[in-house]
């Protein structure tokens, strides 16, 4: 989230039910149709297995509410959690509480500004960067500061893995009409709710503001609206792999999916594994 939006913002209120997990709480298929038509379908098992080919610690840098990162502390992995949000590093400690103890002694939650990481572990194996929140630092010179805090953290030889999503799939005028998702549950109620969601025109900068509301059907039959709005910022597949080259990253594969197919102007994301460069020993 931008780093901007204020605790009480609805993007935050409802984000559980906007991006259900299919491993935290009852896997359900209405669950798994809303992943399928974000392009999130199997991104946490991506992440998983990422881990479980290069072991610990994790750094992930956009935890959220914890929709990765407990996933990867049930695999035995140690997590670095950080988000620039304390209502979504809230929501994570009261799932956490909910945990058995040792993945609870494996997360650690930290609140900090990704584009000037600093924890005090610098030898991680695997740095994530997941679901679009390299797009959610919505300017150039930040989000390359993003990658170089990651690089800065990762042990010589470790792996980054991120992704987001394609530009070329997405609209870059303004929509002015609401778009209305489909009827979705309040992960805190179970009332029923839809987002509707309107966008800016793209500006110079490849930025677009993404705004709008939610309508929230309460028992005594009234609507209780609540306007959220964020910023994001669009990459485009070159300017990625330029940025991942200067913070001092090989791309080791760029795929279109979280399945590993092969990259297209069609694909719905770009799913990123690069290596950081190891130190050139001089003799």
């Amino acid at each position: 989230m931008n780093k901007d939006v204020p605790d009480d913002d609805a993007s935050i209120v409802y984000y559980d039910g906007d991006y259900p997990s299919l491993e935290i709480g009852e896997a359900r298929a209405d669950h798994a149709a809303t992943l399928a038509r974000l392009g999130m379908l199997g991104d946490v098992p991506f992440y998983k297995e990422r881990a479980a080919e290069t072991g610990g610690p994790v750094l992930e840098i956009g935890c959220g509410t914890g929709r990765l990162t407990i996933p990867l502390a049930r695999a035995g992995h140690e997590v670095w959690a950080v988000d620039v949000s304390a209502a979504m590093l809230d929501q994570l400690r009261a799932k956490l509480a909910r945990e058995a103890p040792e993945v609870q002694a494996r997360v650690h939650p930290v609140r900090q500004d990704a584009t000037a990481l600093d924890l005090p572990v610098r030898d991680c194996r695997l740095a994530v960067i997941p679901f679009n929140v390299l797009m959610l630092i919505p300017e150039l010179a930040a989000e390359r500061r993003t990658l170089a805090a990651a690089a800065a953290h990762l042990a010589p030889g470790g792996t980054l893995a991120l992704d987001v999503m394609n530009p070329l799939t997405l609209p870059m005028d303004a929509e002015t009409k609401p778009s209305p998702s489909e009827p979705r549950r309040s992960p805190h109620n179970g009332n029923s709710y839809i987002r509707n969601t309107m966008a800016s025109r793209l500006d110079e900068g490849q930025c677009q503001r993404i705004h709008g509301w939610y309508d929230e059907l309460l028992p005594d039959g009234k609507i209780a609206v609540t306007e959220y709005g964020f910023t994001w910022r669009m990459i485009f597949r070159y300017e990625l792999e330029l940025m991942l080259e200067s913070a001092g990253f090989t791309i080791e594969r760029l795929a279109g999916d979280f399945e590993d197919a092969p990259w297209t102007v069609d694909s719905r994301r770009m799913v990123v594994t690069a290596r950081r460069a190891s130190p050139v020993t001089k003799e």
